[in-house]
């Protein structure tokens, strides 16, 4: 029996439970019904048996030592058999039931008890009086429980018929129900076997309006579907990209060490031909490392090694690294750069962030033009980066952030296209925000924030950026 209930459907077990339950409720209030109509009918026979015993006592008068009985003493009333007897319960007026037997001696004074006798019951009320100088006597009536038992016993067969089609009725509303209840698990189900079946992460639930637990259940599992056809579809397209983005420096690898073995002819020829393999593959293991520092980022695994570090400092460096390559476009720095704004941060990432966020600067930035740099405190701390270039479209601004994504492709140099998602991601670990603004042909600015720590004795005693001499920004 366990076997089987644990084998057995959740719908098919509520329905077992609601019939099991319906069925313990029927009998339960059949047995109060019952318990409760006999002790009506019990209470109204008693209430009836009393009433007719007192009211014959009227006809009872004494008249020169002699009991009197009116002619209208009837010692039958509807079932109730009235008799009068002496003190002894020697029989002196009226009838008794036949078959009809008791002991005397268990006789009490207006009280009403049952008596077997002859395999039925009777109902006997004994009722003592005195009757002046004739002494007392008891008057006693005598009910049979026939009428009763008859009636209760009617109730019960009524209910014996009855329970049946209840049964019946509750059956198909335990099914009725829990068929109407356990319909969004069924269409859940045939999606999720269908998904699993075919691979198809494109199959959505949509249940129709509602508010329980089954169409919330459902939301969810919409919302987990269009997640992972998005991760999918995500990774599917990173693999592709990942491919291309190798292909390229494998294919110079191999066709210059080709080329090194079958015509290099001079020391020089190798040497350059060495330094192309090289820069290709600093390149791969540039591409390589940021892949895997996005992965673990993405994944929650990239820890940070958080510290209280004045990021004016570290902003003053990142431009101090970028000027050399500035200055092959001739382009210029303005540093608007408060000092001593500390904030709770990993020095390395916010590093590579401020490094990427310049370099792009430079890459898009036009000839003979200008790089702004700006760092200010006003609850938070805010960092500005903009340049005057080639700016970018307003339907790109949400795939830059994009892994292998690149506005112009052939300004990109050495960059994989990666810089910008892990700026991003970066950023979002470190609880801050990141925006853009941007027009075509006028610049691009970008927007940080960072909760800060204004310097006070706590970031005075911190570890300190290392500053580099700094020199011209021109």
């Amino acid at each position: 029996m366990k076997r089987f209930f644990n084998n057995s459907s959740i719908k098919l077990k509520i329905g077992l439970w609601y019939m099991g339950i319906m069925i313990l409720l029927v009998f339960s209030s059949l047995a109060i019904v019952f318990y409760i109509s006999e002790n009506i009918i019990h209470s109204s026979v008693r209430t009836y048996l009393k009433e007719v015993v007192n009211h014959r006592l009227d006809y009872l008068t004494i008249k020169n030592g002699e009991i009197i009985i009116d002619s209208n003493f009837d010692t039958m009333i509807q079932n109730v058999e009235i008799a009068i007897y002496d003190k002894d319960f020697k029989f002196l007026y009226g009838n008794s039931p036949n078959g009809f037997e008791m002991d005397n001696k268990k006789s009490k004074d207006d009280k009403i008890i049952i008596v077997r006798s002859h395999n039925q019951k009777w109902y006997v009320y004994n009722k003592m009086i005195n009757l002046g100088n004739y002494g007392k006597v008891w008057i006693r009536g005598v009910m049979p429980n026939i009428g009763q038992s008859s009636a209760i016993e009617t109730v019960i067969q009524i209910s014996f018929i009855i329970l049946p089609f209840f049964l019946i009725l509750s059956a198909i509303g335990g099914y009725t129900i829990t068929k109407n209840a356990f319909a969004p698990m069924e269409k859940i189900t045939e999606i999720a076997e269908k998904i699993n079946e075919g691979n198809d992460l494109s199959k959505r639930i949509h249940l129709e309006n509602g508010a329980d637990e089954l169409h919330t259940l459902a939301n969810t599992f919409d919302v987990m579907f269009d997640r992972l056809q998005k991760s999918f579809e995500n990774e599917v397209q990173f693999t592709s990209d990942v491919s291309h983005e190798l292909r390229t420096p494998i294919t110079v690898i191999l066709t210059q060490a080709e080329y090194g073995k079958e015509y290099i002819n001079s020391l020089k020829e190798a040497q350059d031909s060495f330094k192309i393999i090289e820069k290709e593959a600093q390149k791969m293991s540039k591409l390589v490392s940021q892949l895997l520092t996005l992965s673990r980022m993405e994944r929650g695994k990239q820890k940070l090694h958080l510290e209280n570090i004045d990021l004016s400092e570290l902003l003053e460096m990142s431009v101090e690294t970028q000027i050399s390559c500035a200055k092959s476009k001739n382009i210029k720095f303005i540093t608007k750069i408060a000092p001593e704004v500390y904030a709770n941060i990993d020095e390395m990432m916010i590093m590579r962030v401020f490094t990427n966020l310049i370099s792009n600067a430079i890459s898009y930035g036009k000839e003979n033009g200008t790089i702004t740099v700006e760092l200010f405190s006003k609850g938070n701390s805010i960092i500005k980066i903009s340049d005057d270039g080639i700016g970018i479209a307003k339907d790109q601004l949400d795939k830059i952030w994009l892994r292998f994504y690149q506005v112009d492709p052939s300004k990109n140099g050495d960059n994989s296209g990666l810089g910008l998602s892990m700026v991003k991601k970066i950023i979002e670990l470190h609880n801050g925000k990141i925006f853009v603004k941007s027009e075509l042909g006028k610049g691009t600015e970008v927007i940080i924030r960072f909760n800060i720590k204004e310097a006070n004795l706590e970031g005075r005693n911190s570890r300190q950026t290392l500053k580099l001499k700094k020199s011209n920004k021109k």
